[in-house]
């Protein structure tokens, strides 16, 4: 038995509480183990060594490397020791603080168990009740919808139909916030429960990711006006809205670096970047930027001014318009620090704050209870694509899919913003080579995973965009895919994710030839079955609705839907 084999951490993603009365204790056993059983052992720190509790693992998840045995305790001490106690092979083992060993001295179980304390609240993390349920809708404003003609607009350079937008980086179609407030009632009917706006704030680049003023809306977008008219209206159909925060660097107009420009190191905002010499220069460029982009001056967000000025930015908006969440742009780029301090002052305006991070890869670091809610899931675009694109079969899917749930705890898988399709990657359907039956079982896998689902505007009526630029053509509202069957198909998927067992349930995940995910809540389950072999597979169960299903069988690219 290998010591290397095993993986256990108290007070992390492997121990954390679930609620006030719940707690989740998770061992990772390698799969070179062949475990008979493990076993938890617990008990009050002050009784220990002569009284302990002894509960069952079972096995709950596997990825590519580990099996992991959980077990739930409901009934605890507030503080509590433990070991596990391992049975494989005809043997007995103990794994403690100390390691692996064959017998285990409880008398001496203060220098070497394992030990949680539960009882601190404040420590939970816990989903937002008020976001339960709610499918994401990311609009980038400038290619959504526009009120008026753009034609009319003295600022737009390109028609709205443009079909190819390879450099054109300064392209304007005049899309504006009016035009949203126009679509409300087309996205309340396509199930859509919260908008995600890419950033609307006065800038000189039509993504608006370069701030020129934080306090403000761009003119071009209809201004302040607009924006309090858009919160009023979508918060009047039950939606929220969730705001695009850029804190990881300004625009090199945003008044502060113009200051610096100016005065150099006599300018009280001086410290507030990253500078080598006396004034910021573009060329030899000599500050740190986003992307080496000279226009996007990075800022140090360990600087305590910078923080209270960031923090302002968004009790502001909260404050003063009731904005309900944050994307927070390049937010692995800000120190750990700031986010501590920002999301406590947002919890002290509204505890049911969202706060979600732009961060690509593992993001644990990131996800403290004080820090941020959640992250933007790439990773799960990683996995589904793998698994159309037949980079790996059912059973590597299901590993990966149930790797990246073994990341976090619980709480923050249920605040993932999981994608298929963003501003920041190709469209869906295009990396599916066109294929929508490939996009509709993504989506479908989408809807059933842990997490916020999120749809980037057009990929209802499977819109397709290679890379940025060309994955942010304006909206085809004149596309026939909204009389499609297709597009019925997609808007009962966004609604099934309003039924318990996908909003409250548990997961159980499985690769045998089909990938199945499985949503269970208080008895009902609902399951769904991909099929990507080449054969036409049977189902059991009653079939809600599917794609490509029939007569009981679900046939080679698709999927159905089952209600247990």
């Amino acid at each position: 038995m290998n010591l290397s084999s095993f993986r256990h951490q108290s007070d992390s993603r492997y121990c954390f509480s679930l609620d006030d009365h719940r707690v989740l204790i998770r061992l990772a056993v390698g799969k070179e183990c062949h475990l008979d059983e493990a076993t938890l052992v617990y008990g009050d720190p002050m009784r220990f060594a002569k009284e302990h509790r002894y509960q069952k693992m079972e096995i709950r998840h596997e990825d590519r490397g580990f099996v992991y045995y959980e077990t739930v305790m409901e009934a605890f001490p507030a503080r509590f020791m433990y070991v596990f106690q391992i049975r494989a092979e005809g043997k007995e083992y103990y794994y403690s603080e100390s390691g692996l060993d064959e017998s285990y001295k409880f008398d001496l179980a203060f220098i070497s168990a394992f030990q949680f304390v539960g009882e601190n609240r404040n420590d939970f993390v816990l989903e937002k009740p008020s976001w339960q349920g709610r499918v994401f809708y990311q609009i980038f404003p400038e290619r959504f919808a526009s009120r008026e003609d753009p034609k009319n607009k003295g600022y737009v350079n390109t028609p709205w139909d443009c079909k190819t937008l390879t450099g054109k980086h300064n392209a304007f179609l005049g899309g504006d916030l009016y035009g949203v407030i126009d679509k409300l009632d087309y996205l309340s009917s396509l199930g859509v429960g919260a908008l995600y706006l890419t950033p609307i704030h006065p800038s000189k680049s039509n993504h608006k990711y370069d701030v020129i003023d934080y306090f403000d809306v761009d003119p071009d977008f209809g201004g302040k006006e607009a924006f309090r008219e858009l919160l009023s209206k979508a918060h009047d159909r039950g939606m929220k809205v969730m705001m695009d925060l850029v804190f990881n660097h300004f625009s090199c107009f945003h008044p502060f670096f113009l200051d610096v420009q100016e005065k150099g190191r006599a300018s009280e905002y001086y410290d507030w970047f990253f500078i080598d010499g006396d004034k910021p220069t573009p060329k030899p460029l000599n500050y740190r930027c986003f992307g080496y982009f000279y226009g996007m001056p990075k800022v140090d967000t360990n600087n305590p001014k910078v923080q209270a000025y960031l923090i302002s930015i968004a009790s502001y908006w909260m404050k003063e318009f009731g904005v309900d969440g944050f994307r927070l742009d390049v937010s692995e780029g800000v120190s750990h620090d700031f986010w501590n301090r920002f999301k406590l002052a947002l919890k002290d305006i509204d505890p049911e704050v969202l706060v979600l991070g732009e961060n690509w890869l593992n993001s644990e670091s990131y996800l403290g209870n004080n820090q941020l809610d959640g992250v933007m899931n790439y990773p799960f675009l990683g996995a589904a694509s793998g698994y159309v694109l037949g980079i790996r079969d059912a059973k590597e899917t299901a590993e990966v899919l149930e790797g990246l749930l073994m990341r976090y705890k619980e709480g923050h898988n249920r605040m993932m913003l999981n994608i298929l399709s963003s501003h920041d990657v190709q469209r869906f359907v295009t990396l599916c080579h066109g294929d929508k039956d490939l996009s509709l079982l993504a989506y479908a896998m989408l809807i059933f995973y842990p997490g916020y689902p999120m749809i980037y505007y057009g990929e209802e009526i499977f819109m397709e965009g290679g890379h940025d630029p060309d994955n942010r053509q304006g909206m085809a509202w004149g596309s026939k895919e909204f009389a499609s069957p297709r597009h019925e198909l997609f808007k009962r998927l966004l609604a099934l994710r309003k039924e318990e067992p996908l909003t409250k349930g548990e997961v159980y995940i499985k690769g045998q030839g089909t990938l199945t995910l499985r949503r269970v809540y208080q008895g009902r389950a609902v399951t769904l079955v991909c099929n990507l072999t080449e054969n036409s597979v049977p189902v059991q169960g009653r079939v809600l609705f599917g794609n490509r299903v029939a007569a009981g069988e679900v046939w080679p690219k698709g999927f159905a839907i089952l209600d247990e």
